[in-house]
């Protein structure tokens, strides 16, 4: 899609949880990887979902940030930011705890971060605030994450306009893409 005069792609995922067969999330990461190269590098890239992977936060870190949790699982050791040279916006922007956990399981008094917003390291766009927000539940245990962006209004910063991009889910799955 062209916004204001930038090429932008946005894809919506959900990542195959970290308990399935390695075998599976591998295929299911190199599809992944193999739509991020046909988008090419002339194009913004927004990927925004359930990622399924806690990725621990990372002082000086180009992909994770320094804010959020201090766990890491398997799917967090094989997320495709580092070698498509992405950033985790979530990882970027300060909050209270509450909201940074975007996955809950109450029952269990379970909480993590687990679903991203993230973009290219050398992107054009201005990310202003990544957060989630509480009330607003997709598949009742998953609040809604929300990106500020600025896009630049023609050649000159002086008029930018906010625009919302928020969380999606399901459009590229574990056998279709």
């Amino acid at each position: 899609m062209n916004l204001f005069g930038k090429k932008l792609c946005i894809l919506g995922t959900y990542v195959i949880s970290d308990d399935k067969n390695a075998v599976v999330k591998e295929d299911f990461l190199g599809k992944l990887n193999e739509v991020i190269a046909e988008t090419g590098n002339s194009r913004e890239l927004l990927i925004a979902g359930d990622f399924n992977s806690r990725t621990e936060k990372k002082n000086d870190n180009l992909v994770v940030g320094p804010f959020g949790e201090e766990v890491i699982n398997d799917n967090g050791d094989k997320l495709i930011c580092e070698q498509n040279f992405l950033k985790i916006l979530n990882r970027y922007f300060q909050h209270k705890k509450i909201h940074q956990y975007t996955r809950h399981q109450d029952t269990r008094q379970l909480r993590s971060i687990i679903d991203y917003v993230i973009a290219r390291q050398n992107s054009g766009l201005k990310f202003q605030d990544v957060r989630e927000f509480r009330g607003l539940t997709v598949l009742n245990n998953h609040y809604l994450v929300n990106a500020k962006i600025l896009f630049a209004h023609g050649k000159s910063n002086i008029n930018e306009v906010k625009e919302n991009i928020t969380d999606c889910s399901g459009t590229l799955t574990g056998t279709n893409v």
